[in-house]
């Protein structure tokens, strides 16, 4: 048998389940992502890193030897299937161990190879189709079981039963080596791969066992501590991992910053050879695990691959997506990114091509927030970047075309998004005028709504087509589309000629003066957005 090209396809972590009816949606099976290779009667079993698990699950490949195949590449998850339907992590592990309980079975959800045809490339609705002609829906070989459309109803209900979460997988899509995001994960708890750099003795047993054991992720090419994990164990299964780590036992500590006070004078360091599954409720502020338990170690994985999974939006990872950024109505960075993926579709419109102006609150809004205009800092890739002369300088800014460029903004921690009256392509041609109504702490919504009705009239008489636009505040924002043929100068002309015809016939009410003593009950014409 040639050297195995099993090559898997890894799913991203998001906060949603997605729906519609070209994603269908498979249990998430708390085992190991194993490819099995068929070559005639030969059969090998491949673990993510490549290596051949052949001799540790011989029940499984003497299964998938009947299979009516020449040849095969087949992708799926061995697990431990409990009496209740679902499966235990933990279970494989005793499983591995000789402590065999429950029903070993190789959940199979993807064909990548048959009989010498290359099936890689063929959308998965396609794949699906071969293999359930050759996998049955039970069995020790079994074909895993998928439903289709409903994202959010399939979730609540795996988490309902019990399961890890859902996988779920675009079927018009070929098959994608590594990390995508047309296959994507939604986890009913919190629960990752963390690299193990220590533990403490045990109040029992010191020198024999393990108390608890420490453990990081990758960031920025250094190993970062994220917590103590001290429960999951059994007595013998603390002795067990002692014996593991005891080789492994080193002077130095592996973190980039040593773990404060008691924890990092007395820890035993290991050297980061060894990846423990953790399940917890949260992660802190400060970047540490809330209420971790060890779950197992995975063997087939290296430690290099482990970092924080972050819930994705779009296949953009966000940092604390937990934090507030409204406090008063309690909304999180994670909400604020779900609102930008679900509006997308009319806002992005309104962006494509424009250079934008940021309002970054790293905090919370009415924190310490300050105006990005232009944007020399880091910004995810998803942001094209533009460069436009101006009178002294070359300026840089930021553009939004595309809805994970919605997302990027909200990841830079973006609250506002203010644009130009121009696009990149033209950005001395104005497309649009927009006129501010600024409304003075005495005037009421209903005035500016009025206000807004006013010039709408003004504008339709003139032969101008209108729209508003709330503005995040009290305001209203009128803009006028525009062929990009008029300069900036003639729609500043305009802008303020209209506003003050207003101001002249309705003096008690409307202002074009930007002072704000003496216009507490007037609304403020602001044209000068269009300067």
């Amino acid at each position: 048998m040639g050297p195995p090209l099993y090559r898997p396809q890894v799913a991203t972590l998001v906060s949603e389940a997605p729906d519609g009816e070209q994603w269908l949606h498979e249990i998430k099976y708390g085992g190991y992502r194993i490819g099995c290779r068929v070559a005639r009667e030969r059969v090998q079993l491949i673990s993510r890193k490549g290596i051949d698990w052949t001799r540790d699950f011989p029940e499984i490949a003497a299964a998938a030897r009947r299979l009516p195949v020449r040849s095969a590449l087949f992708d799926g998850e061995i697990a431990v299937l409990l009496p209740d339907g679902r499966t235990s992590f933990q279970a494989l592990q005793n499983s591995l161990a000789g402590d065999r309980r429950g029903e070993l079975v190789y959940f199979v959800f993807d064909l990548l190879e048959l009989d010498g045809r290359d099936l890689s490339q063929v959308p998965l609705r396609e794949r699906k189709g071969e293999l359930s002609g050759i996998v049955s829906a039970a069995g020790q070989v079994r074909l895993a079981q998928h439903w289709i459309g409903d994202g959010g109803s399939v979730f609540r209900e795996a988490c309902r039963l019990g399961f890890e979460g859902i996988v779920s997988k675009r079927l018009d899509q070929p098959h994608h080596a590594g990390r995508t995001t047309s296959w994507v994960k939604t986890k009913c708890v919190r629960q990752q791969e963390f690299v193990i750099g220590g533990f403490t003795e045990p109040s029992h047993e010191p020198g024999e066992a393990i108390g608890s054991l420490l453990v990081g992720v990758n960031e920025g090419g250094k190993l970062r501590f994220a917590g103590k994990v001290g429960t999951g164990f059994t007595r013998a299964l603390a002795r067990s991992l002692r014996a593991r780590l005891e080789p492994l036992r080193t002077r130095e500590c592996p973190f980039a910053e040593r773990p404060p006070g008691w924890l990092g004078r007395n820890a035993r360091w290991v050297r980061p050879r060894l990846i423990a599954e953790v399940m917890f409720s949260e992660w802190t502020e400060g970047g540490n695990l809330r209420h971790p338990s060890f779950r197992g170690l995975r063997e087939d994985k290296a430690p290099h691959e482990v970092g924080r999974e972050r819930p994705a939006v779009l296949g953009i990872s966000l940092s604390h997506p937990e934090r507030v950024v409204f406090p008063a109505e309690g909304f999180s960075k994670l909400d604020l990114a779900r609102y930008h993926d679900r509006v997308a579709e009319w806002e992005v419109p309104h962006l494509r091509g424009r250079p934008l102006t940021l309002l970054r609150c790293p905090d919370a809004i009415g924190g310490d927030c300050y105006f990005m205009k232009h944007s020399k800092v880091w910004a995810p890739d998803a942001l094209r970047r533009v460069r436009i002369p101006e009178k002294k300088k070359l300026g840089e800014y930021l553009i939004a075309d595309t809805p994970e460029a919605l997302l990027a903004l909200v990841q830079m921690d973006v609250i506002e998004i203010h644009t130009w009256n121009t696009r990149d392509e033209a950005v001395e041609k104005p497309d649009r005028i927009v006129i501010d109504l600024d409304p003075g702490p005495a005037v009421s919504w209903m005035q500016v709504v009025e206000g807004a009705r006013l010039l709408r009239g003004a504008l339709t008489a003139l032969g101008l087509a209108s729209f508003v636009k709330t503005t995040g505040g009290r305001g209203m924002h009128v803009v006028v589309p525009l062929a990009p043929e008029r300069d900036w100068t003639e729609c500043l002309a305009f802008s303020r000629d209209l506003a003050r015809a207003v101001e002249r016939q309705h003096r008690a009410t409307y202002t074009t003066q930007y002072a704000k003593a003496g216009r507490e009950k007037k609304i403020l014409i602001d044209y000068l957005r269009n300067n």
